[in-house]
């Protein structure tokens, strides 16, 4: 696939998009940029990551994430539409084109919803997302690498879209010992330690290896938990154990998810059977249906973010 399009971006073909402003914030060391596809004048998200060399581990990670969210479909999975990578001015340039959509933590603040309203939106979300990750853990059989706010967008409707995966990892082929070819264990240094369960941070890939496969994702299911209703990044792991702003009904779930020992973190496809969010989110979609599920609410909220970017 990179290859092709290399060739033809070389050949002086012009980039199927046109890149808007940046984003505040983007997953890892990409660039988020808000953009528009020349086909049709859509909107997209235009990702960019760029290296002096082409084998440098980030562009090695990212072509990972690429061909992962090539092939990964899910509901709440960023669309993927296209990617390109080329050379500009000495670098070697991936892009990746998804579906329109903005990072999770500023579109939060912006929507500047409180009260239940606030709660119910929040676990409509977070059952999106766990919705996602059930399907990359138990029925992928892979490692997502990094759940965290960072790795979460919304959409112009304003639903949860799992992505970031260029640290995703097949559980079930990961060989005994360390291997550089594995993106986990190769490019666990993108990860920011607070967002780190115990054995990534020690380096212990024994023990993700023959821990069940959604071990370290349920580490980062907790973290993203903590962001959403904290409302900011997580700044250190000890705040994890800050809980006032958890939901008493989520709370026995979140520190199941972040268990010391991997092999006793809960399957997230256990917090989903659950249903501890699931009333909630009826009651969001119920009670909002005539304003925030509106067909022109979410594009009304992205026009608006759009124009102040032009």
């Amino acid at each position: 696939m990179f290859a092709k399009l290399t060739s033809l971006v070389g050949g002086g073909v012009v980039l199927p998009f046109e890149l808007g402003e940046p984003h505040s914030s983007a997953w890892g060391q990409w660039t988020h940029y808000r953009g528009t596809l020349t086909a049709d004048d859509s909107p997209c998200s235009v990702f960019r990551i760029s290296a002096v060399n082409k084998d440098e581990p980030r562009l090695r990670s990212a072509r990972n994430g690429v061909k992962r969210l090539r092939t990964l479909r899910h509901p709440n999975i960023l669309a993927f539409k296209d990617a390109v990578e080329t050379e500009e001015r000495g670098e070697h340039v991936v892009y990746l084109v998804t579906e329109a959509a903005s990072p999770l933590v500023p579109t939060l603040r912006s929507l500047g919803l409180s009260g239940p309203q606030r709660d119910q939106y929040l676990a409509m979300g977070l059952h999106q997302v766990m919705s996602a990750l059930s399907f990359v853990n138990n029925d992928c059989k892979l490692i997502h690498g990094n759940v965290c706010s960072a790795s979460v967008v919304v959409t112009e409707g304003l639903d949860w879209r799992l992505h970031g995966f260029d640290l995703v990892t097949e559980h079930r082929d990961w060989p005994v010992g360390i291997g550089a070819d594995i993106p986990l264990s190769a490019a666990s240094w993108m990860v920011a330690a607070q967002y780190k369960p115990g054995e990534v941070g020690k380096q212990n890939w024994d023990a993700v290896r023959t821990s069940p496969e959604w071990s370290v994702d349920a580490w980062g299911l907790g973290c993203l938990i903590q962001e959403v209703y904290s409302g900011s990044s997580l700044a250190r792991t000890e705040d994890l154990r800050v809980t006032d702003n958890i939901p008493k009904n989520l709370l026995p779930y979140y520190q199941k998810l972040l268990a010391s020992t991997a092999s006793r973190r809960l399957n997230v496809i256990k917090v989903l059977e659950a249903g501890v969010l699931k009333t909630q989110t009826f009651a969001f979609i119920s009670s909002c249906l005539g304003i925030w599920r509106c067909p022109t609410y979410g594009a009304r909220l992205f026009a608006c973010d759009r124009r102040r970017h032009v």
